[in-house]
């Protein structure tokens, strides 16, 4: 998640789409060559739907989805800075379209990235606001986080059956100048999570060969410089993921049957698990504040529910409609945040349809943003 092309025909499929629309993604499992340069389009290209979401600030947000492209489906960006009042259309790098979900993140209104977490999965950046895309050789990416200027990734060289060769890199957001560390423990797989705030990093993962019940947490308050390494709170090989906020880490860990949250005011030194209504290995949890975080079970008859005293007590938040699937849950301050909810697969289109909340009052109440 790197160098690479696709055939000739499917190139020029991509090369068409993305000069006339501003898309990108070859429909196969191929990789493509860069998107060409882009103007900014007013609007949202037609059949557009959204699969990731990077926000910063309560307004600036960036959606990657696909269109219709031809025969096959194509990525494409939209993006506003007035909170989905109006969108522009930006050029989208060209990422694989398969059954691995692509992740975007967003350091800046000029600087992104965006990456396929798979074996040879590609890696781009933008420095101008998603005019045009640079694909970087840095190895596999398999988790990657933005905070104080910086990008950190966890990277590898993987195959199918494993990976070596782990690193930590660092690298200011608006150049393509990545340091590389050997990582603070070796990985037992690439099941890693890379999560910053300032100059406090954490990487949770198993170490390679345990026989320990939990993961491991690492942590550094100088910029991933040093480490301090002790078990995380999530089970060893299943992984999780990390939620920093202001006075507090936050943790959403799968168990095998169930899922767990947990909650930090040491730096993660040490979690306290959290009373939650019956979580799924895949529930989404999203921190606001010390004490304020919204969590879904993504199973049935779930409610997206919100707590606001560190996860004593959850009471129910108000939505358009009861959810049944959230696949992206997150805020950008401690005010505004954004889900992504599955409303059903179109079998005609071959695509899972999704809305996109927005909440600005910490989670107590959602509205569809309209993508138009």
């Amino acid at each position: 998640m790197d160098a690479g092309s696709c055939r000739h025909a499917v190139h020029a499929l991509v090369v068409s789409c993305a000069l006339a629309a501003g898309l990108s993604g070859c429909g196969t499992g191929s990789r493509a060559a860069p998107a060409a340069p882009h103007r900014l389009r007013t609007g949202v290209p037609n059949g557009f739907e959204p699969e990731a979401i990077a926000a910063r600030g309560a307004g600036d947000y960036w959606l990657l989805g696909s269109v219709p492209c031809r025969a096959r489906r194509c990525y494409a960006i939209v993006r506003t800075d007035n909170g989905g009042r109006s969108f522009t259309t930006a050029a989208a790098p060209a990422l694989p379209v398969t059954t691995t979900d692509p992740s975007l993140r967003l350091a800046d209104r000029r600087n992104a990235f965006a990456y396929v977490s798979r074996p040879g999965g590609p890696f781009f950046a933008t420095h101008d606001g998603g005019t045009t895309w640079r694909q970087l050789a840095i190895g596999d990416v398999l988790a990657l986080t933005t905070t104080g200027g910086y990008a950190y990734a966890t990277t590898a060289r993987c195959s199918l059956d494993r990976c070596t060769g782990y690193r930590l890199r660092r690298s200011p957001v608006s150049a393509d100048t990545w340091s590389a560390s050997t990582l603070p423990f070796t990985p037992g797989g690439p099941i890693l999570d890379l999560a910053a705030k300032g100059r406090a990093v954490w990487l949770l993962g198993t170490v390679a060969g345990t026989r320990e019940e939990h993961d491991e947490l690492a942590r550094s308050a100088d910029g991933g410089l040093t480490f301090d390494t002790a078990p995380g709170p999530c089970y060893a090989g299943l992984g999780g993921r990390l939620l920093p906020v202001t006075g507090a880490v936050w943790a959403v860990c799968p168990t095998g049957n169930l899922g767990s949250a947990y909650r930090s005011v040491d730096g993660g030194a040490s979690f306290a698990r959290l009373t939650t209504p019956p979580l799924v290995n895949s529930a989404r949890l999203a921190a606001a504040s010390t004490n304020t975080a919204v969590v879904f079970g993504n199973g049935a008859g779930s409610q997206l529910l919100r707590t606001t005293d560190g996860g004593v007590t959850w009471q129910p938040a108000r939505t358009p409609h009861p959810p049944t699937v959230v696949s992206w849950l997150g805020f950008a301050d401690s005010r505004v945040g954004y889900a992504l909810v599955q409303t059903g697969w179109d079998t005609a289109d071959r695509v899972e349809r999704q809305e996109l909340w927005r909440t600005t009052d910490a989670g107590a109440r959602w509205r569809v943003v309209r993508l138009r």
